[in-house]
């Protein structure tokens, strides 16, 4: 049992007022209890020197440490970016989301010769895309709101797959750097009739699956895909395309890129026929009508082309030459299309993806830069003759910022067939957020 030492201290003095009267009344009491007594008082002023003692060193001790707190475990906050778009990642870098978009809006003014054309403005392109990526896949959906209908674009899932990139959904087959090239990087307002503004019409993003791999110097891609874009009919036709380039020159400020392409297409139940019309004066202008295809499992088309470009400091160049062979109501339509263009970038370098074989937009626009380019186009069907189409187009571009740039296109175009010799003067202002 523990004694309180203030209990003790209190009857202390009563202890030795009794210890000093013990000899008074010794005489009356028995010596044995005295001794008694005075051995009990003894062992209480024991007790009493002993509890002090201890007291005295607790108070000079310093007080006992108390065990560490462990510190609070703090969630990392996810790494946010804005500008152009907002992305968001994870603080473990496994998980991310992305929103952007492109803003294109034109305005045309035609000078017209043997057609008539109407001027005017329009959104060329109004898109909303949202991306991301967890659990080692990730997505895009991309949703075209020009027009009177919203389309989809790119729409997919893609993982990595042995040494490549997997792509399931719709996106474009691997054919012709100019069609691969974003519409936010080509230098000229349009693509040239190679493209899906020619060989390709209607049939510019296909659903299918696809594998791209990024080599040293170059790389590879091949897909397979049915012969439908989200905004047309089901049908059974299929097709296969791949591309290969190789960079022999590729450096901060030079470049030579190399390119071939291929494409297979074969209709099936429902597969919609083709026209290859090409837009000669500039886009919203007159149309030369090159070859109608066949419709339903008749539908075949055989298209292949050659890419050439390069880049010297601010000087950069592009070029394509490619054919297609169509089956058509007469017998098979041999086409040939081809352009050339070359441009200059005041004070900066055009970007290059090396894994995907596309030029991008100028590297380090800062504060500012201007371009001029020029470009000739032409497409004609070889087995049939004055059936041929031609353009020339200069332009000017000032990038104002990554994500602003205005665009300027004079265009002269010509129908051989008609001998219809228009022109047109188009502005764009392009934002990308």
């Amino acid at each position: 049992m523990s004694r309180n030492p203030s209990r003790a201290r209190t009857a202390l003095p009563l202890v030795v007022a009794l210890a000093a009267a013990a000899p008074a009344f010794s005489a009356d009491v028995p010596a044995a209890e005295v001794a008694a007594l005075r051995a009990e008082i003894a062992a209480l002023q024991a007790r009493l020197d002993a509890i002090e003692a201890r007291a005295s060193d607790s108070a000079a001790a310093p007080p006992a440490a108390e065990p560490a707190a462990e510190p609070a475990v703090v969630a990392e906050a996810p790494a946010v970016e804005t500008g152009p778009g907002l992305d968001v990642e994870s603080a473990d870098g496994e998980s991310s989301f992305g929103i952007g978009g492109r803003i294109h809006y034109d305005t045309y003014a035609h000078d017209t010769d043997r057609v008539s054309a109407t001027g005017g403005s329009e959104f060329r392109r109004a898109r909303v895309q949202v991306d991301g990526a967890s659990g080692g896949w990730s997505y895009r959906v991309q949703a075209e709101l020009s027009g009177r209908n919203t389309d989809l674009r790119d729409v997919y899932l893609e993982r990595d797959l042995g040494g490549g990139t997997l792509t399931i959904g719709q996106f474009k087959p691997f054919r012709s750097m100019d069609e691969l090239t974003s519409s936010n990087d080509i230098t000229a307002m349009e693509r040239g009739f190679g493209s899906a503004s020619g060989f390709f019409d209607t049939r510019q993003w296909q659903q299918g699956i696809g594998w791209l791999t990024g080599l040293e110097r170059g790389s590879f891609g091949v897909s397979a895909f049915s012969l439908r874009e989200d905004n047309t009919a089901r049908n059974e036709g299929w097709g296969t395309a791949l591309r290969g380039t190789w960079a022999p020159v590729l450096a901060d400020d030079r470049l030579v890129h190399l390119g071939a392409w291929y494409s297979l297409e074969n209709g099936g139940e429902d597969t919609p026929g083709t026209s290859v019309e090409v837009a000669y004066g500039g886009r919203r202008g007159p149309d030369a009508l090159i070859f109608e295809s066949l419709d339903g499992a008749d539908f075949e088309q055989r298209s292949a082309g050659l890419e050439f470009a390069g880049v010297r400091g601010g000087f950069h160049w592009q070029g394509e030459w490619s054919r297609a062979t169509v089956a058509g109501a007469l017998g098979d339509g041999r086409l040939e299309a081809a352009y050339l263009q070359a441009g200059w970038l005041f004070g900066g370098v055009r970007e290059y993806d090396v894994g995907e074989g596309v030029f991008g937009s100028p590297a380090d626009i800062g504060g500012g830069l201007w371009e001029v380019v020029a470009r000739v186009d032409r497409i004609r069907l070889r087995n049939a003759a004055d059936v041929e189409a031609r353009r020339v187009v200069l332009g000017a571009n000032w990038y104002v910022n990554e994500q602003l740039r205005f665009m300027l296109n004079w265009t002269q175009g010509e129908d051989v067939a008609t001998g219809d010799e228009p022109s047109q003067l188009a502005l764009r202002a392009q934002y990308v957020f």
